[in-house]
């Protein structure tokens, strides 16, 4: 695609349907055009060539381009796209702005807004947003349209003053910087330096594009002397003298917008005098204020109604709203001075004011009388959701009318799952309200649904006004609900109060501050207490339904950690039978839960599949399922079902999830959980860094992480085979409180701690925790084999033979299940070949070896094969290889397609699977043809398949 000149047609389609869609599209417009006063910054526009260069390559780059507002980073960057015209670059462009910061992927709408349609209707969650939507996967859909708009060449991502993004477009947008890889894309982010993030951003920048290989940080100062002379000569239309030069860089420091706004409005002969001084005092609001002061008056008037308007807008809009009777003349100076940019081959000729300071400087000068009445002109010309902005500046006081129209609006927003928006109205209805009991009210609602959505950048700025309010339920609601998770003293004391002052109006306080305080009591071990406090959120009849499924999820979790995961779900499953589901939204989320307790009450293979579907749901739907906690949970399922390399890609998934929306909570787990089949293959130092990295988010919820870090410890210690390592690591969970994760996680780690009982020499202990250990196998269907191995293992121990091979035996002549772990079932084959052997019987014990060998070697579990070795050697050869094949040589990504090409999926089906581009998937399949010198795919699967069929 070739970037737009002043004018020009856009290549990419025409903007898309409806007023709020075509001010994404001219906001899109605006950021890509080119600028005549444009000079020097040579360097700045060769690293950013050189990027480009990379992307060419297929290397995915990017570039953060900083500076103080005005310094010229936008200005570089439409003279760099303007140069690139005739490369015909495909460019998917953004200008952020602060009235849209609440607008739930207003960037993601620009940036896709002039995308033919035929193309987009490919993309569901694109074409049209799904605020409720998760980010992730609204950055799959947009990682997958870049797939396409690559195939030509390099993509080019522009998003401008992207400190003001909205925060599910940044979070989307940072996923999908996380996961390019060999990718023909740059990416350049424009953004204000040393300036707070916006209200409803709260993005960290650095942050944002750290996950990229190719990142570039290009900090814009002032323009040398060069570059001053040249661009005083272009205005003044001569060479200026040097003495002239340098005054004007010393009296501006190179600030571009300053130094274009002075010379406009200072003559060269004036300039040029040393004697005489220059406008003082030295400020750009002054400069531009003077200019606005020397505007024709129908001009002053039409650049008014500009920045009332904010973006780009219709000329003959601005010219209503202004009422200037012949906007084209009134135009002409604005263009002249540079304070407006005009389009007027576009169909609405749209006009914008240049710069935001330019429009900072242009409101601060109009007289509030005249302001308000700008602003309720606008507000009759724009459409509805734009107009409350300017209904709200337009009013003098309060006005109780407009006070409820904004609440139901908010209304209307939240039940479309609109939040941030929601609360933006809640809050302008605050300030227009008349009575300080309403306008706390309205301040405090706005609060508690920001906190719920997890918004917490955007309640901060409000904490004072949230402070100064009258003590009352919403109150406590609103500095509990910040307080929560910032794990601050006080904040269940809050959540209490909250709690006993419900009001029969507003039932959502109840269930937030519930939910809340159950969740905290979760967090710091106290389960025992979650569990009646969420069943009594449950029963309030008047509990929101977009709250339920949530609520009812938090009750599991604490009936889970309270009285263990079977109790937990023969409950939840009553209780979901018997409810009827509102949305398929709320289908997932109920699915998803369940998952969770099948997984903990050792259904395993239900628990994948309620967790698949969970998935499926949500990504087809658009819809919410704490993804990064549901890949986690699928994660583990599929570690004890065998799934090894399955269970490593959806580990990865929750852990980008919940980097990308900044979801720290979800860390210590997901670490956890990540760290066993590095361990279970013997990669050590892999192993021992997601180890470490829990063991670090675990330091933020000390108590709830502790379980975590425990598990993720003793399974590196049993792959290692350092069984008093295993005991030290579970003495976290055995000193812990029952209800703090010991009940909830109780399958999990029982085998672990019968092992390292018995091959430390405590048989007692081992024989009381066995016991337990069959108690809970009555109900746990993924316990039965490791019951038969370690009850075996004991009678071994304690030199009951003739016991111990009646056990074995029995457990491995058992139908295997559906929920069986075959790393027991390896285990428990070694233990009986070792007993067989022992006593002489070297077929039989071959047999067991033979099979313990290859569902070993199916796994690629190394440390267990090499610590058998002695066992495994001089047996008759295994109709498979024993060691594990090549594919052990693979990266983590070659390794992950390689399994993926082996079930038969298609490059786009993998680069889906896996959440990156059909590009990247092309790029590690060369990688793996040359590693193995394969002529094809065919023989790639070929490869795999042998080496799969040995879990069969």
């Amino acid at each position: 695609m070739t970037p737009q000149a002043p004018g020009a047609s856009d290549p990419l389609g025409p903007p898309d349907a409806g007023p709020a869609a075509a001010r994404r599209q001219q906001r899109a417009v605006v950021s890509a055009n080119g600028d005549t006063t444009f000079v020097g910054r040579a360097a700045e526009l060769e690293r950013m060539n050189q990027c480009l260069r990379q992307a060419w390559s297929g290397k995915a780059s990017s570039v953060l381009v900083q500076g103080p507002a005005g310094i010229g980073k936008t200005a570089l960057v439409r003279h760099w796209l303007a140069r690139l015209a005739p490369e015909n670059h495909p460019v998917l462009r953004a200008a952020c702005d602060t009235a849209e910061e609440d607008l739930a992927y207003g960037v993601i709408g620009q940036l896709t807004s002039r995308v033919p349609s035929v193309l987009l209707s490919r993309f569901s969650l694109l074409a049209g947003t799904t605020p409720s939507a998760e980010p992730f996967h609204v950055g799959a859909e947009l990682l997958e349209l870049i797939n396409e708009l690559q195939s030509g060449g390099p993509v080019l991502i522009v998003v401008d003053d992207v400190q003001w993004a909205d925060r599910p477009s940044a979070q989307a947008l940072g996923f999908v910087l996380r996961r390019l890889e060999a990718d023909a894309v740059l990416t350049v982010l424009i953004a204000r330096s040393s300036t707070e993030p916006g209200p409803a951003g709260g993005l960290d920048l650095p942050h944002l594009i750290a996950g990229m290989p190719h990142s570039y940080d290009l900090t814009l100062t002032g323009l040398d002397t060069t570059d001053v002379a040249e661009l005083a000569a272009r205005v003044y239309g001569r060479s200026v003298g040097t003495a002239t030069v340098e005054r004007l860089r010393d009296h501006t420091d190179g600030h571009a917008l300053y130094l274009q706004t002075l010379l406009a409005e200072v003559p060269l002969e004036r300039v040029s005098r040393q004697e005489a001084a220059l406008p003082v005092p030295t400020s750009l609001a002054q400069a531009l204020r003077r200019q606005l002061d020397a505007l024709p008056g129908p001009a002053r008037g039409l650049v008014e109604g500009i920045a009332v308007l904010s973006g780009p807008a219709p000329l003959s809009t601005a010219a209503r709203v202004a009422s200037v009777p012949e906007p084209d003349s009134a135009l002409e100076p604005l263009l002249t001075n540079g304070m407006v940019r005009w389009w007027p081959s576009h169909p609405t000729t749209p006009v914008a004011i240049d710069h935001a300071l330019q429009r900072d400087a242009i409101l601060d000068a109009i007289a509030p009388r005249r302001l308000r009445e700008l602003h309720a002109a606008a507000a009759a010309l724009v459409d509805r959701p734009a107009s409350w902005a300017h209904r709200v500046a337009a009013t003098h006081g309060s006005d109780a009318q407009l006070a409820r129209e904004l609440e139901q609006a908010a209304a209307d927003s939240h039940t479309g799952g609109q939040d941030d928006r929601a609360a933006t109205l809640l809050l302008w209805a605050s300030e227009v309200a008349v009575t300080r009991a309403e306008r706390d009210r309205l301040l405090l609602v706005a609060a508690a649904r920001l906190l719920w959505a997890q918004q917490y950048t955007r309640v901060e700025p409000l904490l004072s006004r949230i402070e100064a309010a009258e003590p009352g339920p919403l109150r406590s609601l609103a500095l509990g609900g910040y307080a929560t998770p910032r794990r601050e003293p006080g904040a269940a004391a809050l959540l209490a109060e909250a709690l006993r002052g419900r009001r029969a109006d507003a039932a959502f306080v109840s269930a937030m501050a519930g939910t809340w305080l159950g969740i905290n009591h979760i967090l710091e071990g106290r389960g025992a207490q979650a569990e009646p406090l969420l069943r009594e959120v449950l029963a309030t009849d008047l509990l929101e339904p977009e709250l339920a499924p949530w609520v009812l999820g938090a009750w599991g979790l604490a009936r889970t950690y309270a009285r263990g995961a079977r109790a937990a779900l023969t409950e939840y499953d009553t209780i979901t039978r018997t409810a009827p589901t509102h949305s398929t939204a709320e289908q997932a989320i109920q699915r998803g839960y369940r998952g969770m307790l099948h997984m903990w009450a050792g259904d395993l293979a239900d628990a994948q599949h309620e967790l698949t579907a969970a998935l499926d749901i949500a990504r087809a739907e658009g819809c919410a399922v704490t993804a990064e906690f549901t890949y986690a949970n699928l994660a583990a399922s599929q570690y004890f079902l065998g799934d090894w390399d399955e269970a490593v890609i959806n580990a990865d998934l929750a852990l980008a999830i919940a980097d990308a929306e900044e979801k720290p909570w979800a860390f210590s787990y997901a670490y956890s959980v990540a760290s066993w089949v590095p361990a279970g293959r013997g990669e050590w130092q892999r192993a021992r860094r997601l180890v470490q990295q829990s063991q670090q988010w675990t330091r933020m919820m000390p108590v709830y992480g502790a379980p975590h870090v425990a598990l993720a410890e003793a399974v590196l210690a049993q792959a290692r085979g350092d069984h008093p390592a295993m005991l030290t690591a579970l003495h976290a969970i055995l000193e812990a409180r029952p209800d703090s994760g010991p009940l909830a996680f109780q399958t999990w780690w029982r085998p672990l701690h019968v092992e390292a009982l018995i091959n430390t020499g405590d048989l007692d202990a081992a024989g009381t925790a066995l016991a337990e250990l069959v108690a809970l196998s009555g109900e746990a269907p993924s316990l039965r084999l490791s019951v038969a191995w370690l009850s075996g293992l004991l009678a071994r121990e304690r030199g009951d033979t003739r016991r111990a091979r009646d056990l074995f035996t029995e457990g491995l002549d058992r139908p295997a299940g559906v929920d069986d772990p075959p790393l027991h079932r390896a285990m428990l084959a070694h233990s009986h070949g070792r007993l067989l052997n022992g006593a002489g019987e070297h077929q039989p014990a071959a047999a067991s070896f033979t099979q313990a060998r290859e569902l070993l070697s199916a796994l690629g579990a190394e440390p267990f094969l090499t610590r058998f070795q002695d066992d495994f050697t001089h047996r008759p050869p295994s109709p498979h290889p024993a060691a594990r094949p090549p594919l052990a040589e693979l990266t983590d990504r070659e390794r992950d397609i390689s399994q993926l090409i082996g079930r038969g999926l298609t490059n786009r089906e993998i680069a889906a699977r896996l959440f990156v581009s059909s590009k990247t998937v092309e790029y590690h399949l060369s990688h793996i043809y040359q590693k193995f010198s394969l002529a094809g795919r065919r023989e790639l699967r070929n490869l795999v398949q042998q080496h799969n069929s040995l879990s069969t």
